[in-house]
């Protein structure tokens, strides 16, 4: 659905506001060069959910759709874990802060809210070295005629 293309816009935009100077790169998609040590990025938006909200005359039905967006961090710290975890736990609380502070859902027609759902972290090896990464999960909910 379009408004979940939209709302992921208006968070990538929270988040090169956010992390603008800080030297981590900020892409709509995984980069293709991982030369910088902290990088976030989208990874899946889950298929999403379209539940009607009530019955009206016409073809159009007023309904509420869910859906999931998952943004990545990666933090890499050659041959120091501890370094690379403490990074990616400094990025997901980066993150958190441009989903429910920078980012505005008014700037989403239609868009009632995003809350986060879930944050993964996972460590270990790389070509690069020690390597962090959290994947932060955000639900997506709007109102829309479907």
């Amino acid at each position: 659905m379009h408004i979940v293309f939209l709302t992921k816009q208006a968070i990538h935009a929270a988040l090169r506001a956010r992390l603008s100077g800080s030297g981590v790169l900020v892409a709509w998609a995984d980069p293709a060069d991982k030369a910088r040590r902290r990088s976030v990025w989208f990874t899946e938006t889950v298929e999403p959910d379209v539940e009607p909200t009530g019955m009206v005359p016409g073809r159009r039905k007023p309904s509420v759709l869910t859906a999931d967006v998952t943004i990545r961090a990666i933090c890499v710290a050659p041959g120091d874990p501890v370094h690379a975890e403490r990074g990616v736990w400094e990025l997901r609380d980066q993150v958190d802060a441009a989903v429910m502070e920078e980012f505005d859902p008014g700037t989403v027609p239609g868009l009632i809210d995003v809350r986060p759902v879930r944050a993964v972290v996972t460590g270990g090896e790389s070509f690069l070295g020690t390597t962090a990464q959290c994947d932060y999960t955000v639900r997506v909910r709007a109102r829309l005629l479907t």
